[in-house]
């Protein structure tokens, strides 16, 4: 199967429980809203989400940022779009879709969890680039030393095509002409420990400097900035 087929029929639904991530939501749009505080000069009045899954991200962001703010969500999944248009945003649209067929220009593209589901990464980092001014990526931290020593095979389980530490997601961003403006570790298992196999290794990852976490047990997605 190519790998784009996952997300066009259903299986990629089932492989979520049928929920496309929606549970992921609340903390992935927190992790937005903080790297927006720490970045105040970026006050955006159209904000686009780029595979945005079943739209629970814009859902949240409705409720976090100011009214005057509108957004779009792009998906090219037929089942998690129409997951989308169940909720209940009054200032988001969503399309189904390639988003780099249109020639709409956004002030913010949020790119969260997709490039490492992605097959040719920097033709689509280069497609978001143009796509608006400022861009963010979420990307998780795979290529750790816990993952690696058990042979954890992403693509059959996730379906995600590449592993990323946190040099080569910079320097991926940075590939693909863009200019790395901040960027912040995400405690993605700390703060949705939703497996028990997660909850044990929360004890080394609270102890160990979040870095030094980040390389040997992993836990961690890093979340960029980008102009």
């Amino acid at each position: 199967m190519h790998p784009c087929e996952t997300y066009l029929d259903s299986t990629y639904l089932a492989k979520t429980g049928g929920t496309w991530h929606l549970e992921d939501a609340p903390f992935k749009a927190s992790q937005v809203l903080r790297m927006l505080r720490r970045n105040p000069a970026i006050q955006p009045k159209r904000v686009c989400d780029v595979g945005c899954g079943a739209g629970g991200v814009l859902l949240e962001l409705e409720r976090l940022l100011p009214e005057t703010v509108k957004f779009t969500g792009f998906e090219i999944s037929p089942q998690a779009h129409a997951l989308s248009l169940r909720l209940g945003v009054s200032r988001s649209e969503f399309a189904l879709g390639d988003p780099f067929e249109s020639d709409e220009k956004f002030d913010l593209a949020l790119v969260l969890d997709v490039v490492e589901h992605v097959e040719d990464i920097f033709a689509f980092l280069r497609q978001c680039s143009h796509k608006a001014k400022w861009k963010m990526y979420h990307i998780p931290l795979e290529a750790n030393a816990s993952m690696i020593l058990r042979g954890v095979n992403c693509w059959d389980s996730v379906s995600h095509l590449h592993l990323f530490t946190i040099e080569t997601a910079i320097k991926s961003v940075q590939h693909a002409d863009q200019n790395v403006i901040d960027w912040f570790l995400t405690p993605s298992a700390l703060e949705r420990p939703n497996r028990a196999a997660a909850r044990l290794m929360n004890v080394p990852r609270r102890m160990l400097p979040e870095r030094l976490a980040a390389r040997l047990v992993g836990g961690y997605s890093i979340m960029i900035l980008a102009r």
